[in-house]
């Protein structure tokens, strides 16, 4: 899922109180036209996912979406890029579980260096927790690993 960003830019024309016509241009946040995959919640899968080399720059999470922005080598093959979360929830407050941004790279031994944002509807992670703890509302935080580090972001709903 990789992403090129347009720039959206949309236009108003108003009359103002002294009967003057206005024109005028504003950008519209593109990280709100991503294309998103669901995160996937699999213990199993999570265990065995590809974990190649990605640099996790930063995250943050609008709505029910969390977007990733990342950093990897590469250039002569596709990528696998996807977020795996585990369910096995660690028992504290808020509760905890470890998410992996997975990175196949194919064995792509360029050395170009990229910077892309993705995008996760994270709809399934709110399901299984609701089907586990029956709670309508809460915060989980996410243990997001990639790389040789975590970061961690809560996400409430």
């Amino acid at each position: 899922m990789s992403i090129s960003l347009k720039l959206v830019i949309g236009s108003f024309i108003t009359v103002g109180l002294l009967g003057l016509i206005v024109v005028g241009a504003f950008i519209m946040n593109p990280v709100f036209f991503l294309e998103s995959e669901d995160i996937i919640v699999n213990n199993s899968l999570y265990q065995s996912a590809p974990r190649d080399s990605v640099l996790i720059n930063d995250v943050s999470i609008i709505g029910k979406k969390i977007v990733i922005n990342v950093s990897y080598g590469g250039g002569c093959k596709d990528h696998l890029f996807r977020l795996i979360a585990s369910d096995s929830w660690l028992e504290s407050y808020p509760v905890q579980t470890p998410v992996l941004f997975s990175h196949e790279s194919n064995d792509d031994m360029c050395e170009a260096f990229f910077t892309e944002l993705f995008s996760f509807n994270l709809n399934p992670l709110k399901e299984r927790y609701q089907e586990l703890y029956r709670e309508t509302s809460a915060t989980i935080h996410l243990r997001i690993e990639g790389g040789t580090d975590y970061i961690g972001i809560d996400f409430s709903f």
